[in-house]
């Protein structure tokens, strides 16, 4: 999303460095439409529950087919002080409080620790990946595969069904975390 802590304090924006705010090449809903995903407990402004209750589907749905979704909800949950309103990768704030203990009961007090050490090693992993050179035989593969299937795209479109099935794991971890 394109707003962390709009309307807080500054003391509120500092989030955790060893997870950097997540980016896409192309504008998501939550750059292009701010306003639909600011929600607050609370806050109806008039609305009906069936009203609100839409409103949420409606962010819900666009964070389905976004293509950094679980980034953005990485980010969400490192980043408490920062994302203690909105909709953020299709959850609330209750649903983001629900998972952050979902996570300390899986990962132990320290989670978000366990996260930086994982991730970091994902990019150590990546970087040393880039830097080794293959061998004859991979090469090879991957010359062969490149003539067979043609190059590999540049970025990745979400179709709907995948849109589909991204918005149902999410709904089943968030029905689970309740």
């Amino acid at each position: 999303m394109s707003r962390p802590g709009v309307g807080q304090p500054t003391a509120y924006l500092d989030p955790d460095p060893r997870f950097p705010f997540p980016h896409s090449p192309t504008p998501t809903r939550c750059q292009t439409e701010p306003q639909m995903f600011d929600f607050t407990n609370g806050d109806r402004a008039g609305e009906t529950r069936a009203a609100t209750e839409k409103r949420l589907e409606k962010a819900r749905k666009a964070c389905s087919g976004c293509p950094i979704v679980q980034d953005c909800l990485k980010w969400a949950l490192v980043n408490k002080p920062v994302t203690r309103f909105g909709i953020w990768a299709a959850t609330t704030p209750g649903q983001r409080t629900a998972l952050r203990k979902r996570m300390a009961d899986r990962l132990g007090p320290d989670w978000i620790d366990v996260l930086a050490r994982q991730d970091q090693a994902r990019r150590e992993q990546a970087a040393a990946a880039r830097h080794t050179p293959l061998t004859v035989d991979q090469a090879r593969i991957v010359r062969l595969d490149r003539q067979v299937n043609g190059p590999m795209p540049t970025h990745r479109l979400i179709s709907p069904e995948l849109q589909q099935r991204n918005r149902t794991r999410l709904m089943a971890g968030l029905k689970a975390a309740s």
